[in-house]
């Protein structure tokens, strides 16, 4: 994401993947069905933890700034992002 301020924290403190929205890998499809079964609109992102649990998710156009705060918020966890769990 082009933003001065959501780029950093992408960068710093999370792993970017990307999966075909058409073909999806299986794991990617359980969590956007359990999580974002009503999603219509791309982009699709989903935040995880590092074993895969769901954490976040939002489809379509966002606000960077709304990106940011659920960045931060995410950051901010016990054991985000980042840090020691």
């Amino acid at each position: 994401m082009p933003s001065p301020r959501v780029a950093p924290l992408l960068r710093e403190r999370f792993v970017g993947l990307a999966a075909d929205a058409d073909d999806p890998e299986p794991p990617v499809l359980d969590l956007a069905m359990q999580h974002l079964a009503d999603a219509m609109l791309l982009p699709f992102v989903i935040f995880t933890d590092a074993e895969g649990n769901f954490l976040a998710g939002s489809h379509g156009s966002q606000d960077p700034a709304a990106v940011e705060r659920t960045l931060r918020e995410l950051a901010g966890r016990p054991g985000g992002p980042g840090k020691a769990p």
